[in-house]
């Protein structure tokens, strides 16, 4: 008999805590995104997602960190917007996870 015991948590469980542009969203931006790790040690995909007017994706920018078990961490995007950009979001999530 196998018995596992504490499995509940055994990936990353990212959650974006701010995401921040310093400056408009049109030329070079760049957009500060902390995320933080409430679940087991392993590999984030933090995507910035840009849009323009109508919530049209203008684009997506993203990157993969590792990170610790309760880590906060700040990602940085910088990022070259050919036309100005409405808003962004920033998301977080475990990667090679099905």
């Amino acid at each position: 008999m196998l018995a596992v015991a504490g499995c509940s948590n055994v990936r990353p469980a990212p959650e974006v805590v701010s995401a921040e542009a310093r400056s408009g969203l049109l030329g070079p931006t760049t957009i500060d995104v902390v995320v933080e790790n409430t679940g087991a040690s392993g590999d984030v995909r933090v995507q910035v997602t840009i849009y323009s007017e109508g919530q049209t994706v203008q684009s997506k920018h993203d990157r993969t960190v590792s990170m610790d078990r309760g880590e906060r961490r700040e990602v940085t995007f910088e990022i070259d917007l050919d036309s100005e950009a409405e808003s962004y979001t920033a998301t977080a999530s475990p990667t090679g996870f099905l």
